[in-house]
């Protein structure tokens, strides 16, 4: 007996790989059912296999099968399963164990055959992906941004956690917060405007809790946030842990010590943030650089100074709607953080102006939705990029920007993505 379980750990295949496991577990106890859900996975499997390979699939099975470029003996193995199935589908006969068997041989066959063309495309991916940031190997210079992705897990049905370059997880802080009042999330033209307020479970249960789930499965890049100095630096020797590759500073918070001021926004405080953070850790340093300043480039250099690793920029731009009918804030907080396609153009400019002024690498993000959106930043002078607010229409856009992203790179004759990095041109 040919055994699908193998299909289970690669959440691509989830369209199909339940109705799989399913059949072979049918077979046990009816023929007839077996065949039948032959047929189900079969049909979600060759459009799998049809949208993999950037093909509009015929509107049946038969022309699926047809027109798949497959070897003929395969292709009539499938034949069969389709014949068998119909039948069964409409009761026309009864199954014998033989017809059975058959029909989940030839579906192991062929996705056998998609899985040994996906390990194929995932060592090429590694190859022309595969780079480094920080001493961290990554797969792919993709993140999750922090605050969209959750912890992670929350995304493995649709994403395939190890091929990213690692996960951003949402922001910690030493004590549990409970976020904003009232509404905290409202659409925009072509983006978002959030003012969660921070919610998470604090830093104790996040490494007692949470840290070990999910430590093994990814890059893990834990994102915090303080109201003071000594908050970023307690913080970061609280994190100097196996299974941190990485801490990122949200310096897009007020000073309460200092009256308030916005860290990001001041290079000394920004500069005072990272050189705690340094002092207290051992893993690398990525600062979240804020876009509410006249000059970013100042901010950057002062962090680039302090010890900085690297910068990831750009966080949210703060806005604001208005109800017309109540004539009263949309968000409970009044202000939010704006994120999505409006912004890419702001992110990109950001990016590019940093990336002349310092020599540490750049996590570019804002915006991004496709491969095109994720090559500019590249050109622009990204080491690596993270897709933020994509996550929550496309769960697994992540995966497709990857994709897609290869065959932009081979489509321009480059056998790396470190290739791309800062080669915008201006004549």
């Amino acid at each position: 007996m040919n055994n699908f379980d193998f299909l289970n750990a690669n959440p691509q295949y989830r369209s199909f790989s339940k109705d799989c496991i399913d059949a072979e577990r049918a077979f046990q106890n009816s023929y007839d059912s077996c065949v039948k859900l032959v047929r189900s996975a079969l049909d979600a499997a060759i459009k799998f296999f049809y949208a993999k390979n950037n093909k509009v699939a015929p509107d049946n099975l038969f022309d699926m099968i047809e027109n798949a470029n497959l070897d003929k003996n395969l292709a009539d193995k499938l034949h069969y399963c389709r014949k068998l199935g119909n039948a069964a589908l409409h009761n026309e006969q009864e199954f014998s164990k033989e017809d059975a068997l058959q029909c989940l041989k030839n579906l192991f066959a062929f996705v056998n055959l998609i899985d040994n063309r996906q390990r194929n495309f995932k060592t090429c991916a590694e190859n022309i992906l595969g780079t480094e940031l920080c001493g961290i190997k990554l797969n792919t210079p993709i993140f999750a941004a922090s605050g969209t992705f959750g912890f992670g897990e929350e995304f493995a049905d649709f994403v395939n956690l190890e091929r990213l370059g690692g996960v951003m997880v949402k922001c910690i802080t030493l004590k549990p917060r409970r976020g904003n009042d009232g509404v905290r999330i409202t659409e925009t033209p072509s983006g978002m405007l959030n003012a969660i307020g921070l919610e998470n479970p604090g830093v104790e249960k996040f490494l007692t809790k949470i840290l070990p789930r999910i430590k093994d499965k990814m890059n893990v890049i834990v994102n915090i946030s303080g109201s003071s100095v000594e908050d970023y630096g307690r913080l970061a020797k609280l994190l100097d842990v196996d299974g941190v590759a990485a801490i990122e500073l949200n310096i897009s918070c007020p000073n309460v010590k200092d009256g308030g001021i916005i860290f990001g926004t001041d290079e000394i405080q920004a500069a005072k943030v990272t050189q705690a953070a340094k002092k207290n850790t051992r893993k690398p340093v990525i600062v979240k650089l804020s876009p509410n300043v006249t000059d970013i480039t100042k901010i950057a250099r002062a962090c680039e100074t302090a010890g900085a690793d690297c910068l990831s920029l750009i966080n949210t731009l703060m806005g604001m709607e208005i109800n017309i009918h109540t004539w009263r804030p949309t968000l409970g907080n009044i202000t939010g953080g704006l994120s999505g396609g409006a912004i890419k153009p702001v992110a990109l400019r950001m990016v590019w102006q940093t990336a002349q002024v310092v020599k540490i690498p750049i996590i570019g993000m804002g915006g991004i939705r496709s491969a095109n959106d994720a090559a500019e930043f590249f050109l622009a002078g990204a080491s690596a990029v993270a897709v933020g607010t994509a996550n929550f229409a496309e769960p697994n856009i992540t995966m497709t920007i990857a994709d897609d992203l290869i065959k932009y790179l081979k489509s321009c004759g480059l056998n790396n993505i470190n290739e791309l990095i800062g080669k915008v041109k201006f004549r």
